[in-house]
Formats: C-alpha cells, structure tokens, sequence
C-alpha cells in the first residue's frame, strides 16, 4: 500500500451524516454494523445495500465493488448493480491488465495513482474516450466516481458509483461514499476471504473435500462410509515421454490428458479425487442406491467421451508430430471410507477400502490385455451399453480372478 494514501475518513467527514435536507450514510453504516454484517453470499449483500443507499435517497443508480484475488484462473471478482437490470457476478481472468479493456480505464487510474476519480459523463462523445464513458453514456449516466477501497492486508481493491441525477455528485457526497468504501472493505474482505479460500480448495482438493474442511471435518480421522463408481486411468509410456520430452512439451501434454478427462468427469458428476503421478482416480458418488444404473451409466459415459475428446487432441498432436496421447481406464463398483488420514502435522483425504485397489488393478490389465477401456462385473451388470466379457483374470493384490468386460465393437 502507498504509505502516503489515507484509509481513514478525509477532510470533511464532518457533512458524513449530514448536512439537513441531503442524505445521510447513518442509517446505512448501522445496517452494514448489524444485518449487513451477517449477508455473506455477495449477490444478496449488495442487493441489500442498494435497498439501504436508497431509502437513504443516495440517487446512486450503479455500483460496482471488485477485487483482486488469488485463483489459479481469476484475477480479480466482483458483484455488480445496475438500476433496472439488478445484480450479477463478474470475474476476470490473469492478463485482464494487459487488455484495452483495463488500459486506460478508471481501474487503471486507481492502481497507477491510488487515489479517487471523479468524472462527470459527458453527453457527448469524446475523442479517444475509454468504452466505459460510452457504456456508462448509453445507461443514461451523468457521474461517475471510483473510489480505492483498502483491505486490512493492504491490497487496494475499489467501489464505483454512477448516478443518473443531472446534477451529479457534489463534495458532501464524494464524503460519504469514501466513508462507505472504509466501512465496506472489512465485509468485502471476509466476503472475498471466503470465495478464494473455497475456490483454492476446489482447485487443490476438489469441491466435495473442500466443502467438507469448511464445515469442520480437519481432525485426523474423520470420515465416511460412500457407495460410487470409480475410475482409475493412468498414461501409457510416461516414464519414456518424460526422458525424451522437454518439459514444456511434457507439462502440456499431461495437462490435456487430466483436462479432458476432468471435463468429461466433471460434467457427469465426477470428481477427481486423487492425481497419482500421471494417474487420475475419479469418484462418481452413489447418494441413493436406485441411483447406482444412473451413476455408473455416467461413469461409463464419461469415459468414452474422454477417449472420443483426446482423440480430437491426438489428431492435432500427429499434424503437429508429437507424441499422442494415449491411457488406460479401469470403471469398478464398490464401497469404501473417505476419510482424513496423515501425520497429525499433515493430513489428506483419501479414499480406503478394496473398491479402489479393485479400479486401480483393472486398468493396470488395458495394456496387459491391450484394451483401453475395462470394467468389472459389478460394474457391467449396472449399465445397458453393449459389452462383452474378456474372461477371469488374476489380480495382484485380489484374492481371487475377476472377470472383466469391454464395450462390444460397433
């Protein structure tokens, strides 16, 4: 933070609850200090303040709050209000800064000079003017003013407000809403707090883990008993492609694998549990257990569309003479804790039980037996595709053969 930048309430502040006939922040600071305080979901919060900026008859018709944020795909988040057409989300992703929407724009004033910007919107347009004045124009704005908003932390985020009211803002104004850019920051900050801690856990360990620590289950040994399909693959000649490729080139094809095969997952209802080296286990949890066709049904959909998806890749990567993709997939049925376990110093969740073993030893036989995809009885007897058995195979680790089954070949 620039040291010589203010975060207490400037010169002024004296009109801050007045002065007689123009309105008052009082009734809004008390309900940001008593009701507000406790709207945590962004979208609420700020529809909540809109409702208390106009009964204090605050002639604010858009605002704006964003902020930075620490997130593998996001740069800043933000919420937004506009008269008319409510409230949405925003975000914006890392290199926003490096884009004509960000140069040049009140954003970028706020970041260069850490200080207010207070611009009436002229009626007509202006030679090299940012696209923000025409957007704001075409709402039927007349002023405008961001505000740098400080967090405890030190990071500088920001509020902008506009107003239609032909006479715009005036000093007393500019007052009050500083006074409420400080008393916004500690919320926006929890609120914001919220949203990356969550987003990095959904990230790190994924949304059902990370859900899972927020409501409290952090000791050693908590856990759970869960039903689910599951998927175990694994790439085929890592330990060659890691000798021979450079690492660029590596990182970049072991990303499309765990991309595609996350997309497809994800989008029915999978959940990477683990990433393995270059193995990925996937659980598809079964909450109801007439859900287990429609799950492993799921499963098994998910599975051929990432095969089909990495075989659009593998087709760019042969014109491009790389190395294709190429993996095994085991899908197996079973029942097994999902628990907290580690050093005391050092936990993870992890999934035990034989259900896993199971999955991880199926896919283990696709290069044995050459067939990429396999599935266990159990799992077999849940779906209606086509299959076909490939026999009773033994198992390192499995007391005694299972039989496998593949898809039957159109």
């Amino acid at each position: 933070m620039d040291p010589s930048t203010p975060t207490a309430i400037p010169a002024g502040a004296h009109a801050l609850f007045g002065p007689p006939g123009r309105w008052s922040l009082e009734p809004v600071a008390t309900w940001l200090m008593t009701q507000g305080r406790h709207v945590t979901e962004p979208r609420a919060f700020l529809g909540a303040l809109v409702e208390q900026l106009d009964a204090a008859n605050a002639r604010v018709d858009r605002i704006r709050i964003s902020s930075s944020t620490l997130h593998p795909q996001l740069a800043a988040l933000g919420v937004s209000w506009s008269r008319g057409e409510g409230v949405q989300l925003w975000s914006g992703e890392h290199g926003v800064q490096l884009t004509d929407a960000f140069r040049g724009s009140p954003m970028e004033h706020l970041q260069q000079h850490h200080r207010l910007l207070h611009q009436s919107v002229s009626e007509q347009p202006l030679n090299d003017e940012h696209p923000i004045w025409q957007d704001l124009r075409a709402a039927g704005m007349r002023d405008y003013v961001a505000l740098p908003m400080w967090m405890g932390s030190g990071r500088q985020n920001a509020m902008t407000v506009a107003t239609r009211n032909p006479a715009g803002f005036d000093d007393d104004d500019i007052a009050r809403f500083t006074a409420l850019a400080n008393l916004l920051a500690p919320l926006v900050e929890l609120m914001v707090g919220r949203r990356t801690t969550l987003g990095l856990l959904e990230t790190f360990v994924g949304k059902r883990i990370g859900e899972r620590i927020l409501q409290g289950q952090v000791k050693r040994g908590d856990g759970e008993t869960i039903s689910a399909a599951f998927w175990y693959s694994d790439l085929r000649g890592f330990t060659a492609l890691s000798e021979t490729l450079p690492t660029d080139q590596l990182l970049k094809l072991l990303n499309d694998y765990f991309e595609y095969c996350a997309a497809a997952a994800a989008s029915r209802g999978g959940e990477i549990l683990q990433f393995i080296g270059d193995a990925i286990l996937i659980v598809f949890e079964i909450t109801e257990p007439q859900r287990s066709r429609q799950v492993c049904a799921a499963a098994l959909d998910a599975a051929i569309d990432a095969f089909d998806s990495i075989a659009v890749v593998n087709n760019r990567r042969r014109r491009s003479r790389q190395p294709v993709i190429e993996f095994g997939l085991g899908l197996h049925l079973g029942t097994v804790t999902h628990a907290n376990v580690g050093a005391p110093d050092r936990l993870a969740f992890n999934v035990i039980g034989p259900a896993v073993n199971m999955t991880a030893r199926i896919q283990s036989l696709t290069k044995e037996l050459q067939i990429p995809l396999l599935m266990s009885s159990d799992f077999a007897q849940q779906v209606t595709n086509p299959v076909l058995s490939v026999g009773h195979h033994a198992m390192r680790g499995i007391g005694h053969s299972q039989e496998l089954f593949r898809l039957r070949p159109e």
